[in-house]
């Protein structure tokens, strides 16, 4: 699948301490209706893009955001969207919503970085965002869209893990898919590093403690899609190996943001991923065309050498 990843521009109802962005990028107007129609056609006509990715900043804050979705779903792509559901949580704005898309056709994924109310509202920055995004998601799992729950692991909550599949499982079916997902350590989440960074040697015990969870479900006869993200697999146990998702270094065939230099052609091509293993260690590893690696960013905050397991010579 070819992906337009399009960033409708960095507006966002949450603060969250792990960010990518800086606070900076949250000035910056939101790109144009007429920009974002620009953006898709040519990626279509120009690299077959069949799946067109909103994400932002928080894409449903954008003042064109239905007639941007209606122009999408028009081309006939496959629709994905990256949300926190918070204003979904407005009955006549879902409403709307999927007056103008089946659910059934779109991708959403929304994340919840605890299972805890109060721990997942200390993250957001934004008080009762925890009540608000899941009454977001109940309002959109109503049209049936296909539901990706995700985890950002942090040093705030990472040790809840477990505790947070037993509520993920409990609260959805086995329909929606589980992502854990480490950060990039980037922006508002360098600035707070302190709070929210956490080494793999710290959080992959817990990360194993929950997918044994997951394993012990699978045994009982349960079909959850469970996807662990930007995880060496070197860090792992190979008993796990089958969780990673492999398909993160895949390049973007398309990739529209925000003007953030002046530049006059925000439309870039095969644009390469932040992720990856592109690691001293990863050079010569055996593994290397399987592993998804991490982000670029672990190599300014930690030790590579850790991944010095994976070399297969």
């Amino acid at each position: 699948m070819k992906t337009l990843y399009c960033a409708l521009g960095y507006a966002c109802n949450e603060r969250c301490m792990f960010c990518p962005c800086s606070e900076h990028p949250t000035n910056q107007p939101s790109l144009s209706y007429e920009e974002i129609c620009e953006a898709i056609d040519r990626s279509i006509e120009e690299r077959g893009v069949n799946n067109i990715l909103f994400s932002g900043g928080e894409p449903t804050l954008h003042p064109d955001f239905f007639r941007i979705l209606e122009y999408a779903k028009n081309t006939g792509a496959q629709i994905s969207l990256l949300t926190n559901a918070l204003r979904l949580a407005n009955e006549d704005f879902a409403d709307r919503m999927f007056e103008i898309i089946d659910g059934e056709k779109l991708d959403v994924t929304v994340a919840f970085h605890s299972h805890i109310a109060e721990k997942h509202d200390y993250l957001t920055q934004h008080r009762g965002s925890f009540e608000r995004s899941m009454k977001g998601v109940d309002n959109m799992l109503k049209h049936n869209v296909r539901l990706s729950i995700k985890n950002n692991i942090v040093n705030y909550t990472y040790k809840d893990l477990p505790e947070y599949v037993r509520w993920m499982t409990n609260r959805f079916d086995d329909a929606v898919t589980l992502l854990f997902c480490n950060i990039d350590i980037n922006g508002t989440a360098q600035v707070n590093k302190d709070k929210v960074a956490v080494s793999f040697k710290n959080s992959i015990p817990y990360l194993e403690k929950a997918l044994d969870y997951i394993v012990t479900l699978r045994q009982e006869g349960h079909k959850r899609n469970v996807k662990v993200l930007t995880t060496p697999l070197c860090l792992l146990d190979p008993y796990y190996w089958g969780f990673v998702e492999t398909e993160t270094q895949a390049n973007m065939t398309a990739y529209k943001v925000p003007f953030s230099d002046g530049d006059k052609s925000p439309l870039m091509y095969e644009v390469s991923s932040d992720s990856g293993p592109m690691f001293k260690p990863c050079q010569n590893c055996q593994l290397q065309n399987y592993c998804p690696g991490t982000w670029r960013s672990f190599r300014n905050n930690y030790d590579e050498n850790m991944l010095k397991s994976i070399c297969g010579q």
